[in-house]
C-alpha cells in the first residue's frame, strides 16, 4: 500500500526517553533560576548531576 512499518520502539527506551526528559527539565530549570537570581542552589545542582549519572549508566547497560 505504499507505507512502510516500522517495529514499535523498546519498552527500555520509554524508560531512557522519560530520565533525559526529567534531567532536560532539571537543567532547564536551573538555568532559569540561574538567569534570573544570578545563583543556582546546590541541590537543583546535585540533583541534576545525579540524574545525568543514572542517564549515562543506564545508556551504558543498555547499549
Amino acid at each position: 500500500m505504499g507505507s512502510e512499518l516500522h517495529p514499535r520502539p523498546c519498552t527500555h527506551h520509554a524508560d531512557l526517553l522519560r530520565k533525559v526528559a526529567g534531567l532536560c527539565n532539571n537543567a532547564n530549570q536551573l538555568a532559569h533560576r540561574a538567569n534570573s537570581t544570578g545563583v543556582a542552589g546546590q541541590e537543583s545542582v546535585d540533583r541534576m548531576t545525579a540524574l545525568a549519572a543514572e542517564v549515562y549508566r543506564v545508556v551504558k547497560e543498555t547499549w
